[in-house]
């Protein structure tokens, strides 16, 4: 077991490492023991299941893209931690009340039907289970220019672009609406970085350290 969790991600975003710790330290407040058992729903390559795993939690990452599971599993700490498996988000299935937690970071601006989703979750969680939701502001500066920006304008005059993978786009009344329909109870909100994803700023982490430590300052949009 590991505490230098850092070490097992690809991630080089100061804003990236936040979101981790958020994760991790919601966990760790939840939860007065290590041996959970976790889901990463939508894991992508595994850059939150494997520094998850690395603390001694008992790991599954599903993800429905072969070629995200191929590159997790061969950064994997152990040969079954974390297990990783190809699943859809929308219509996966596991044994009810079997997880401790799961975690849905950047996952559901992606799905056209998210309630599916989150219901299945409830589904899955151990009584006083905890569920970690992480989402773009749906409004905010990035959405507004990688996604409405984008599907309203540019790809209309640049077909090929093609429009935005994020199809949902939510506020924080939206998604807090959203989790207690599938029967949760929102305990902490917490928010990310605000500009630094921009592509002249995205490659300075102490402008990325800055731009979150002012995120944390600013009201949410309901």
């Amino acid at each position: 077991m590991t505490q230098n969790y850092h070490e097992y991600t690809e991630y080089t975003r100061y804003a990236d490492f936040k979101r981790l710790d958020f994760i991790v330290q919601s966990i760790r407040n939840h939860f007065n023991k290590t041996d959970l058992r976790g889901l990463d729903l939508g894991c992508g390559k595994g850059n939150v299941t494997i520094p998850l795993a690395s603390l001694g939690y008992s790991m599954v990452g599903i993800d429905i893209s072969p070629d995200n599971i191929e590159a997790a599993k061969s950064r994997g700490i152990t040969n079954d931690n974390p297990l990783f498996l190809v699943d859809d988000a929308e219509s996966f299935i596991r044994e009810k009340r079997n997880f401790d937690f799961v975690v849905c970071s950047e996952v559901l601006e992606h799905l056209n039907h998210p309630d599916k989703a989150l219901n299945s979750i409830n589904k899955i969680l151990k009584e006083n289970g905890l569920l970690i939701v992480t989402v773009p502001n749906g409004y905010g500066l990035y959405s507004l220019l990688f996604d409405h920006f984008r599907n309203k304008i540019v790809s209309k005059i640049f077909p090929k672009i093609g429009l935005s993978d994020h199809v949902q786009a939510f506020t924080l009344s939206k998604i807090s609406n959203l989790l207690k329909e599938a029967g949760f109870e929102v305990l902490k909100t917490n928010h990310s970085d605000f500009i630094s994803f921009l592509p002249i700023l995205v490659k300075s982490n102490r402008f990325s350290y800055y731009d979150c430590k002012l995120a944390d300052k600013l009201p949410p949009r309901s």
